[in-house]
């Protein structure tokens, strides 16, 4: 966690950004000879090498893609991603290359970006500052190096940038050129940097390089070191002035890390080694190691370091840094968990959340419709089977019609009273008796598979009544059912057994009751009447006497009277008989083996299409609410996929919040405790 904030300052070109990567060993920071830096650059330790640009508003994805793009055509293997708020991209290296850093920073935070990468331009104007972190040893994770653009820059902006950001740094470090450290310019602005902000600042005139030895002077007897105490003169008391060569001491860092070569060196001509001094190094044992020892010594940057850090950590008495550096965490901590604080509101009220909460109560909802509409369905199915009114349509019933059509008074209007009516028709009954009734077999085929057809239309359309009825139901309710019905019912008769109305069986019972009545009437008129009638008389022949003879003479004559007369009957009532012997034959074959079957079969066939269109419609509603449940499931994985998600970011951020709410009351609690004690040790000096 970075405590300390080091600012530098100075006018462009004066040598900051030099400075700040002679700090970290290497050219991180793009350095070049007008003005640098137009982006305030916060410069620290981390882990791995990154850029944070922090803008106040969320930067569109569309505009970072072109960073996204310059990256790849410039090689640099980085990711982009954002923060949670978007205000803040991470530019996320894969390599701690220096190289790489410098070349984005190039493109964003240099005033000659605009003309040399102008597709940036828009991405620049939206960032307000930089934080570039560095995976270096060298310097302590606690401090941050603050870059900023120059001070005497023509641009308000600037100004007013470098101005509110001093005010939270712990310790100044203005860089002059050592070719103008006494001008006018320095003193102003020095004057009010110590008079208004009371900060700490150190002096460090710069390109110490470009002086001869005896102008390199601290204590301001000669020099540039004394043009600045002039400058200083009755604004700042005792100030302290150091002088550092930013340029030496980088090349050195650079060569002894091997990111540059005795032969960068050679070719470099900002840097002068006097040439006995060179021949002298050369013959070393390891020529780059003390070439570059020597260009560090020259620049007295370690010196200036050592320095630095004894003030920042042990001198600082008087809680000034101490407080500055705890107002500065607590302000910002302040600043950055609010927005935290209300994305943890926004988080608590995901509307993605409470649409699918929604969305599946909606869709449990369907299910329980689908449900109970399928039953009232079915339940209207089954009374659709019982007949009666159902939405002001009547309906018979299926049982109803099957016993209306096959009753008795149906298959007497359209079967019996028609063969009835063909028998009794001219000599329709003799060509069929002569014909072994073939020919009524055929007329009796013909009406049944009138009957049959006329009952089949019947039904079928009984059943188109009520399937329609269902799918119209279904339809209306906005279900998209699609029911295949059945192939219509065709009643047939199947093949019609023989008709036989054989008579001579009838004739034997005439004949023989014939012959008894008639033989009973003669010995009864026999023993009455001609009891004492003398039969040898009449037929002239002698006779024995025999008892009764009367009665067996006429008896014998009555049976035979009485059997032809019996014939003689029988024969002239056949026709009749015959007719209803046949019509008995033909109701008997046709109620009993025929219709009873057909009806039986019929019912069964009703009821089996029912079942069906109940199958499916069945079917079709399951189908329908496994796709429901299997939509609910989804969402329900969404929700607990959302939720965790939620709960781990409500966490996270929490952990943040609190995390700095802690860091802010205890940056207060520091402060506050830093100001009682400077109150006591005042009143106790006065």
């Amino acid at each position: 966690m970075v405590n300390i904030a080091l600012f530098f300052l100075g006018e462009f070109n004066v040598g900051k950004t030099t400075l700040i990567n002679t700090f970290f060993g290497d050219t991180y920071l793009p350095m070049v000879l007008e003005e640098c830096t137009a982006k305030v650059t916060y410069v620290m330790v981390g882990e791995t090498m990154k850029v944070v640009l922090r803008a106040q508003q969320p930067i569109a994805v569309e505009v970072v893609q072109v960073l996204r793009e310059f990256l790849s055509y410039s090689g640099i293997e980085a990711d982009v991603h954002p923060d949670e708020t978007f205000n803040n991209w991470v530019v996320e290296y894969k390599s701690n290359y220096p190289e790489d850093m410098y070349r984005t920073l190039s493109a964003i935070v240099t005033l000659t970006a605009d003309e040399e990468f102008p597709k940036l331009k828009i991405l620049r104007e939206k960032i307000e500052e930089v934080i570039a972190i560095i995976p270096e040893s060298s310097v302590e994770e606690d401090i941050a190096l603050v870059d900023s653009p120059g001070v005497h820059s023509i641009t308000e902006t600037h100004r007013k940038v470098t101005e509110d950001i001093i005010p939270n740094c712990h310790l100044v470090v203005c860089l002059l050129d050592s070719q103008s450290a006494g001008n006018e310019h320095n003193r102003d602005f020095i004057a009010k940097l110590v008079k208004e902000r009371q900060r700490k600042v150190f002096f460090v005139i710069n390109k110490s390089d470009q002086l001869n030895p005896e102008e390199i002077d601290p204590q301001g007897r000669r020099g540039p070191a004394k043009d600045l105490l002039r400058c200083l003169e009755g604004t700042v008391q005792n100030p302290e002035i150091f002088f550092v060569s930013a340029l030496y001491a980088l090349y050195a860092s650079q060569l002894l890390r091997g990111s540059i070569t005795l032969s960068d060196i050679d070719k470099n001509e900002k840097i002068h080694i006097p040439y006995n001094i060179r021949n002298q190094l050369e013959q070393a044992p390891n020529p780059g190691e003390e070439i570059a020892n020597y260009l560090m010594n020259r620049s007295s940057f370690q010196q200036f370091k050592n320095r630095l850090l004894d003030y920042l950590y042990t001198e600082n008495r008087e809680g000034a840094v101490l407080t500055s550096v705890c107002r500065f965490i607590r302000d910002f901590a302040y600043r950055y968990a609010k927005p935290l604080e209300v994305k943890i509101q926004l988080a608590q009220q995901n509307p993605r959340l409470e649409r699918i909460r929604k969305e599946r109560q909606r869709l449990y909802q369907e299910i329980q419709n689908n449900s109970k509409f399928m039953e009232k369905l079915i339940e209207q199915l089954n009374a659709l089977s019982e007949g009666g009114n159902i939405n002001d349509e009547k309906f018979e019933g299926q049982n109803h019609l099957i016993n209306r059509l096959f009753s008795r008074q149906s298959i007497e209007n359209e079967i019996f009273k028609l063969i009835r009516q063909w028998l009794c028709t001219g000599d329709n009954l003799t060509k069929a008796r002569k014909n072994k009734y073939i020919p009524l077999q055929e007329k009796l085929g013909e009406i049944l598979d009138n009957y049959l057809k006329s009952v089949s239309a019947e039904i079928n359309q009984s059943i188109e009544q009520y399937e329609n009825f269902v799918k119209n139901q279904i339809l209306e309710n906005g279900y998209n059912f699609q029911h295949t019905s059945l192939s219509k019912i065709n009643l047939e008769r199947g093949a019609i057994v023989a008709i036989d109305a054989s008579l001579a069986f009838s004739y034997i019972l005439f004949f023989t009751g014939g012959i008894l009545l008639g033989g009973v009437t003669g010995a009864i008129i026999g023993e009455g009447f001609l009891s004492q009638f003398s039969w040898p008389d009449y037929l002239g022949i002698a006779l024995p006497i025999i008892p009764h003879i009367s009665a067996y003479i006429l008896g014998g004559i009555g049976a035979t009277l009485g059997g032809i007369l019996g014939l003689i009957a029988r024969s002239m009532g056949g026709d009749e008989i015959r007719r209803e012997k046949l019509i008995e034959k033909i109701s008997t074959y046709i109620e009993k083996t025929l219709i009873q079957g057909l009806k039986e079969k019929t019912k069964t066939e009703l009821e089996t299409r029912k079942n069906q269109l109940i199958s499916d419609i069945q079917t079709y509603f399951d189908d329908l609410n496994m796709q429901l449940n299997n939509q609910i499931r989804k969402l329900a994985e969404e929700e607990d996929r959302l939720q965790k998600a939620q709960q781990e970011l409500i966490q996270r951020l929490q952990g943040k919040v609190d995390k700095l709410n802690e860091i802010a009351n205890h940056a207060h609690e520091i402060i506050e405790t830093a100001f009682k004690t400077n109150l006591t040790n005042t009143n106790k000096d006065v």
